[in-house]
C-alpha cells in the first residue's frame, strides 16, 4: 500500500542491537563454513524474497525485534557486515552453536558463544576506530541491546545426543545446567567488560514439544517429551536466577530474563487464539510429524504457513517468530519477562529498573465504545466486532479490541499498578469484578439509537445497567452496602462516549434524522443532558472519581480523510461538531464538581492530544498520520480492516491501525498523556494520575 502519510523518519529508539546465539536467529553466518548446519537455499526464506541463511519461512525474532525498535533494516550478519554498518549492530549468531565449545561439532563448523563474543571484541575495536576514541566508543555502546539466547544446543546437540557426546552420564541435568550458566556467565561478564550494559537474556524454549522431539519421542506424537523439556526448565530457572545476581554485581549494567518456554508453551496450549491450528508438524520435513529430517533443498512447503507454529524439525515459522518477538519486547503476560520489557519506555529511559508499581486504586470500571471495547461485542449480532485477525496480531491474537495491540484504557490500567487488564463484563467472573470491569461496547452511543445499523450495542445507559449489576455483586462479595460503598469510592471511573453519536447517527442522514431535527449546538446540548443523566446514576451506585474523555478529532480519521480531495485535509464540519460536544463537556465537569462535592470528576482532552500526533508525528515517532495501516481503499479508510487481510508492516509508525481506530502505539501516548499531563491542557482540573491520589 503506498505511504500517504508525513514523510518523516523516526529515529531507532536505541542506537545498536548486538545479537548473539544459533539457528534461531542466525541470519547468514553460517553460508560460508563447511558445516551441515545451513540454511541457505529454498524453501528457507520462501517469503521472505528468499534464503538468507535464516532457518525460518521468513524472519526470525530478532528481525520482528529489530523492526519494534525502529531500525530500518534488520540486523547484518557479523559474515557481512562492514564499515560504518557496524553502528547499528551486529547479529553474531551461529546455527549449532552452544555455551560449550564442543556443542554441535557434528554437524561440522559453526561458531560457539565464546567466539561470537571474540568476533564482538573485533567489532568493538573497529567502533573505537571509527568514533575516535574508546571513552565515546564507551559511552555509545553502552546505550545499545544486547540480545543473547544460547542453550538450545547444549540440549539438542551435546547433553541428549550420548552416541556423539558424553556429557548426560557426566552430569546429571541439574549439574549440567549449572555447568553452562557458569560459562554463560564468563561471557556475558567479558561482553560487559567489553562495552554492553543492557542485556536481554533469552531463555530455552520447550524443546521437548518440536516436532523432532514428538517424532522420536511422543507416543502419539502429540503428547511433548518431558524428559527434555524439564532439563530446560532447569536450566532456564538457573539463568533467571543468574540476572539478579548479575544486576547485583554490575549495578551500572541491567540484565533481564525473557521467558520464551512460557511464551512458546502458551502458542502451543492455545494455537486457536493466534490463529494456529498446527502445532506438532513442521510445515516442511520428512517422516513423522514432519520432523525426523529438517527440510531439504527444494522441498515443497505447506501452503499454508501462518497456520504452523513450526517450520521445520526444529525452528518455527515467521508467525511463530513474530508472536515470541512482541512478547519479548512488549510483555502481554507478568511472566513473559523478569525484571522488565523491552517497549519504548524502558528504551528510551535507558532500561532502569522497572520495579511493579503498587495498585493505585483498587479498581477500575470503563464504560465507552469500539475504542475500549475489549470484547464485549463478541457475542453480539452485530457488525461491530474485532474478533479476529489482524485485529490483535501484536497482541497474542484476536480479543474484540479494535486495534493491533492494547487500546489506552489497557494502558492505563498498567500505569495505575494493575497486573492484568480489566476484564470485559461478558467475561468477568466471581472476585474477579473486585478490580473492575470493563462495559464498553463497539457501535455504542450515549443516544440509544446510535449505531443500530449495525446491528447489536449496549448503549450507554445499558452499560450503567450493567455496571449496576455488577454492584449487587459487590455489596454481596464485601458483606453490606457500606462496606461496598467504601470500596467503590477509591475507583476510577473512566468514560468515553459520544464518538458514535456523530460518526454512526449525525453525520449519517441516510439512517437518523438528527442533523435535520437539530443544530450541532443543540444536539451537543442533547447529548450533554443524556451524558449527565447516567453520570448521575453511577454517582447513585457508589462511583465517586471520573475521568471523562473527550471526542478525538474524528474529521482526521483515514475514513474521513478518504472523502477530502488531497486526502490530507480533515474535515472541519465534522471537528467543529466534535469541538462544540468537547467545550460543553468541559463545562459539565466543572457542574458536577459544584453538586458533588463528595466526588472529583475531570475532563481528559483526548482532541488535542491527538491533534498533537497529528501536526508533530516526529515528535512522537510515526510517519503515516493520514491512513489506516489495515483497511481497503483511498487512506485505507473506505472499507474497515478485513478477516484475514495482511497490514502495514511498520505499524508503529502509522497513528491509525483502520479506518477510525489508532494503533497501539497512539494508544499508548494518549494513555500516557492521560495518567500523566504533558501539557497543561491535557487534563482538566486534573490528570488521572491525580484522580488516582485522592
Amino acid at each position: 500500500m503506498e505511504s500517504l502519510g508525513f514523510n518523516v523518519k523516526a529515529e531507532p529508539q536505541v542506537p545498536c542491537y548486538f545479537i548473539f546465539g544459533d539457528s534461531l536467529v542466525d541470519n547468514g553466518n553460517n553460508n560460508g563454513l563447511s558445516s551441515l548446519a545451513r540454511a541457505d537455499y529454498l524453501p528457507y526464506g520462501i517469503d521472505l524474497g528468499g534464503p538468507t541463511g535464516r532457518f525460518s519461512n521468513g524472519k526470525t525474532t530478532v528481525d520482528e525485534i529489530a523492526e519494534l525498535l525502529g531500525f530500518d533494516n534488520y540486523i547484518p550478519a557479523y559474515s557481512d557486515v562492514s564499515g560504518e554498518q557496524i553502528l547499528q549492530g551486529v547479529n553474531y549468531a551461529s546455527a549449532a552453536a552452544g555455551i560449550r565449545e564442543e556443542t554441535g561439532q557434528q554437524l561440522g563448523q559453526r561458531i560457539p558463544f565464546s567466539g561470537q563474543v571474540q568476533n564482538y571484541q573485533n567489532t568493538v575495536a573497529q567502533v573505537v576506530e571509527l568514533l575516535g576514541d574508546e571513552n565515546t566508543a564507551a559511552d555509545y555502546l553502552r546505550k545499545c541491546i544486547y540480545s543473547v539466547g544460547l542453550g538450545s544446543n547444549d540440549y539438542l546437540n551435546n547433553y541428549f545426543m550420548p552416541q556423539y557426546y558424553s556429557t548426560s552420564r557426566q552430569y546429571t541435568p541439574e549439574q549440567y545446567a549449572d555447568d553452562l550458566i557458569n560459562r554463560y556467565r564468563d561471557q556475558l561478564n567479558a561482553l560487559y567488560n567489553y562495552g554492553a550494559r543492557k542485556f536481554a537474556l533469552v531463555g530455552v524454549g520447550a524443546i521437548g514439544c518440536s516436532p523432532n522431539a514428538l517424532a522420536q519421542g511422543s507416543p502419539d506424537g502429540t503428547t511433548c517429551v518431558e524428559r527434555l523439556n524439564s532439563a530446560n526448565r532447569i536450566f532456564n530457572n538457573r539463568l533467571k536466577s543468574m540476572v539478579q545476581q548479575l544486576n547485583n554485581e554490575h549495578s551500572d549494567a541491567k540484565f533481564t530474563y525473557i521467558n520464551a518456554y512460557g511464551v512458546f508453551q502458551d502458542i502451543i496450549a492455545n494455537p486457536s487464539t493466534y490463529g494456529f491450528t498446527v502445532t506438532n508438524a513442521a510445515c516442511c520435513g520428512v517422516g513423522k510429524n514432519g520432523g525426523q529430517l529438517t527440510c531439504l533443498p527444494g522441498q515443497g512447503p505447506c501452503p499454508n504457513r501462518n497456520e504452523y507454529v513450526f517450520w521445520d524439525a526444529f525452528h518455527p515459522t515467521d508467525a511463530a517468530n513474530t508472536i515470541i518477538a512482541q512478547r519479548s519486547y512488549n510483555a502481554r503476560s507478568s511472566s513473559d519477562s523478569y525484571l522488565r520489557k523491552w517497549c519504548v519506555v524502558f528504551v528510551v529511559l535507558g532500561l532502569a529498573f522497572s520495579v511493579t508499581k503498587a495498585q493505585q486504586v483498587p479498581c477500575y470500571f470503563i464504560f465507552g465504545d469500539s475504542l475500549v471495547d475489549n470484547g464485549n461485542n463478541n457475542g453480539l449480532v452485530s457488525f461491530a466486532r474485532a474478533n479476529y485477525l489482524p485485529y490483535g496480531i501484536d497482541f497474542g491474537g484476536p480479543t474484540g479490541r479494535f486495534s493491533n495491540g492494547r487500546t489506552t484504557v489497557d494502558e492505563i490500567a498498567e500505569l495505575l499498578g494493575f497486573n492484568d487488564y480489566i476484564p470485559a463484563y461478558n467475561s468477568v467472573r466471581g472476585r474477579q469484578i473486585l478490580t473492575g470491569v470493563n462495559y464498553a461496547s463497539a457501535a455504542a452511543g450515549i443516544r440509544e439509537e446510535t449505531g443500530r445499523q449495525l446491528g447489536q450495542r449496549i448503549s450507554f445507559s445499558g452499560q450503567v445497567r450493567n455496571y449496576q449489576n455488577t454492584v449487587q455483586q459487590v455489596v454481596s462479595l464485601l458483606g453490606g452496602e457500606t462496606q461496598a460503598a467504601d470500596y467503590l469510592k477509591r475507583c476510577i471511573y473512566s468514560v468515553g462516549m459520544g464518538s458514535n453519536d456523530y460518526l454512526n447517527n449525525y453525520f449519517m442522514p441516510t439512517f437518523y434524522s438528527s442533523s435535520r431535527q437539530f443544530t450541532p449546538e443543540q444536539y451537543a446540548n442533547d447529548l450533554i443532558s443524556r451524558y449527565s443523566t447516567q453520570l448521575n446514576a453511577l454517582y447513585n451506585y457508589g462511583a465517586r472519581k471520573f475521568a471523562l474523555i473527550g471526542i478525538g478529532a474524528i474529521g482526521c480519521s483515514p475514513n474521513a480523510l478518504a472523502r477530502s480531495r488531497d486526502r490530507r485535509t480533515c474535515d472541519e464540519r465534522i471537528n467543529s461538531a466534535n469541538q462544540i460536544f468537547n467545550s460543553k463537556l468541559r463545562s459539565l465537569v466543572d457542574q458536577l464538581n459544584n453538586n458533588h462535592p463528595d466526588a472529583k470528576f475531570t475532563y481528559i482532552n483526548a482532541y488535542d492530544i491527538f491533534q498533537d500526533m497529528i501536526k508533530n508525528p516526529s515528535r512522537f515517532g510515526f510517519r503515516v498520520t493520514n491512513a489506516g495501516c489495515c483497511g481497503i481503499g483511498r487512506n485505507a479508510g473506505q472499507i474497515t480492516c478485513l478477516p484475514g487481510q495482511r497490514p502495514c508492516r511498520d505499524r508503529n509508525a502509522y497513528v491509525f491501525w483502520d479506518a477510525f481506530h489508532p494503533t497501539e502505539a497512539a494508544n499508548i501516548v494518549i494513555a500516557r498523556r492521560s495518567y500523566k499531563a504533558e501539557s497543561p491542557s491535557d487534563a482538566y482540573p486534573m490528570d488521572i494520575s491525580g484522580l488516582a491520589r485522592l
